[in-house]
């Protein structure tokens, strides 16, 4: 008999202080990109506690990348031009940067990335990748470090899985296979 199992996940809220410091840069530094994506600091609060945000490490960190946190919860909402501007911020770099480390492949990865990062994010909870690995999503960002290194460790750390999958497919997979048996 098949049975759904449910995960109950338990969101610990901000400390009142931390909420506040977040609230007031809503209306200060963080007013514009708000204002242009249409987020409230209500959505953010709950973006950040979602994320775990109140039992990491020096959680005032948030406060220097909250524009990267408008931005995340604007692509959650599903809003097209937050992903747009997503892509064109941080796409070129990825990509150049994957292509560097991993040639073709690492290139054509990036831009898999993307519609994974995409599909994870306002698709399916829950939803993995080919090999079993879970597609990334925004709603796992912080914002404990700018946005285009939380990107760049999903991307890199999706391709180190997939480059190792491959290599022990390849093998597994030997014509003829040497063990230390065979050369005794």
């Amino acid at each position: 008999m098949n049975q759904t199992q449910k995960v109950v996940v338990r969101v610990v809220p901000l400390h009142v202080d931390l909420e506040n410091q977040i609230r007031r840069c809503c209306f200060g530094s963080t007013a514009k990109s708000m204002r242009e994506f249409g987020v409230t600091p209500n959505e953010i609060i709950l973006h950040l506690e979602n994320a775990g945000l109140a039992v990491a490490s020096r959680p005032e960190r948030v406060l220097e990348n909250l524009d990267s946190i408008v931005h995340a919860v604007a692509c959650i909402r599903g809003d097209s031009r937050g992903w747009i501007e997503l892509v064109n911020q941080h796409g070129w770099c990825l990509e150049r940067a994957a292509m560097e480390t991993f040639s073709v492949d690492g290139a054509l990865s990036a831009h898999r990335f993307w519609s994974e990062l995409r599909l994870g994010t306002n698709g399916e909870r829950g939803g993995c990748r080919n090999d079993g690995w879970p597609l990334p999503r925004l709603q796992w960002f912080a914002g404990l470090r700018p946005l285009r290194h939380w990107l760049a460790d999903r991307l890199f750390g999706g391709l180190e899985a997939i480059s190792e999958s491959k290599m022990r497919a390849r093998l597994d997979t030997r014509s003829n296979p040497h063990t230390l048996a065979d050369v005794m």
